[in-house]
């Protein structure tokens, strides 16, 4: 086996004729001899077993009482405005239960514009769930940029006109892994007409006039 080395500020070359260089862009192995000194990108570590990519949520299923809830904002913002919305989900991890907020935000046809602001001391903010308004639930290349930089769970819940669909992911430094809808809810989705929404929920909502994903006549798009 040959020594492994990492490349920080204080890196000095070391007197190795062979080693292995972990930089941040990715490991390289290092050979000097009387002929070359070279850098060459490999994969990894033959002598190591090997490894993929993996995330799984650690956190109880979200119950029927907020799935009901976020499917119930979303349908009556969908209702008004024919457009998407979002809530932000957190967790207490002290008391071991879900809450939803409804950020202050601007909705389109296939956007909605919002600020995720602090996390309230106490709770673990989990990550948004937005909808596709009348579009299939998928994660769209809007949703992959403004998910980008933010580790958490994602959801798109969408055919808010029919029957409801529903795509669950954990993003974590700018990869997405994909769920089932089992892994994070604790029931199916569904249309829901008994549930109470917080007084004030659409006082927070407001119609984006030109929607930066308009074309140029200002039409928003379907996602």
């Amino acid at each position: 086996m040959f020594p492994v080395y990492l490349k920080g500020g204080q890196f000095e070359e070391p007197d190795e004729s062979i080693y292995y260089l972990v930089t941040r862009d990715g490991l390289f192995q290092v050979k000097r001899n009387p002929l070359f000194h070279a850098r060459t990108r490999v994969r990894g570590l033959s002598w190591l077993l090997p490894e993929q990519e993996a995330a799984h949520l650690q956190l109880p299923p979200i119950p029927a009482s907020v799935l009901a809830e976020i499917v119930a904002f979303f349908l009556e913002v969908f209702q008004v405005y024919r457009a998407e919305a979002v809530v932000l989900l957190y967790f207490n991890q002290t008391e071991e239960r879900y809450e939803l907020k409804i950020p202050k935000q601007q909705v389109a046809g296939g956007h909605c514009r919002y600020e995720i602001g602090p996390t309230p001391a106490g709770w673990l903010r989990v990550g948004t769930i937005h909808s596709h308004a009348s579009a299939d639930a998928f994660h769209s290349e809007l949703d992959d940029e403004d998910e980008r930089h933010d580790d958490g769970l994602h959801v798109t819940i969408g055919n808010l006109d029919g029957e409801v669909s529903v795509a669950c992911s954990l993003v974590v430094d700018g990869r997405r892994f994909t769920l089932k809808p089992s892994e994070v809810f604790d029931s199916e989705l569904s249309r829901s007409t008994d549930v109470t929404l917080p007084k004030g929920s659409l006082q927070i909502v407001d119609l984006e006039t030109v929607p930066r994903d308009s074309d140029a006549e200002g039409r928003p798009s379907s996602v």
